[in-house]
């Protein structure tokens, strides 16, 4: 992506999600996913990784997820697209591209 045609890629609004811990009522921890902002984002596949090649029965689709660059984003949180869940693998930062972050994901099961 140029920097010149980035702004028109961002064609998906998708919710970032953290993973956070709750109390219930009769005090058990409960993990939930809590809303950490909505934007847009261009979504690019990349296929399903090195599992293909050792032949393996499943493995689980890649995706770059490419966003405006914003604090507060980290690996292991989830971007919901849709009705996918994807699992945030990898942050990529480009010294050479500061107006953006990209995403490595994994969809989950």
């Amino acid at each position: 992506m140029m920097a010149s045609e980035f702004a028109g890629a961002l064609r998906y609004r998708v919710r970032i999600e953290r993973l956070t811990v709750a109390r219930t009522a009769s005090g058990l921890q409960r993990d939930q996913w809590e809303k950490l902002c909505d934007c847009l984002a261009a979504i690019t596949p990349e296929g399903v990784g090195p599992e293909s090649q050792a032949m393996a029965l499943a493995a689980n689709q890649r995706l770059t997820v490419t966003i405006r660059a914003r604090p507060g984003i980290e690996v292991g949180q989830r971007v919901v697209w849709g009705a996918r869940r994807l699992i945030i693998i990898q942050r990529v930062d480009d010294p050479g591209l500061r107006d953006r972050i990209m995403l490595r994901c994994e969809e989950g099961r």
